[in-house]
């Protein structure tokens, strides 16, 4: 859980979640009208901007699985507690 030091405040626009099926979850989000995105579906060293790199050609398998499996959510200062509380309920139904 991110954490915010007294007196700072901060700038968060999504907060990233890992899901087993992060299809299907997904679409539950879609479904209740709930916006949610994957911003990075490859890792750096996949990248073909990145494959001149030595790193390119070795394995990061952590961060391969992550890269399967995280999605973002809705993340801002006006996101009443209801309408996390209606994420939360969808994400836990969707487990």
């Amino acid at each position: 859980m991110p954490q915010i030091h007294p007196g700072n405040t901060h700038i968060y626009a999504q907060y990233t979640i890992r899901s087993k099926d992060r299809t299907a979850l997904a679409k539950k989000l879609s479904d209740a009208d709930i916006p949610s995105a994957v911003y990075y579906r490859k890792c750096l060293h996949q990248q073909s901007v990145f494959s001149a790199f030595p790193s390119a050609k070795k394995a990061y398998p952590v961060a391969e699985q992550a890269s399967q499996e995280v999605i973002s959510l809705p993340f801002h200062p006006y996101l009443s507690e209801s309408e996390q509380d209606r994420i939360v309920d969808v994400i836990t139904k969707a487990s």
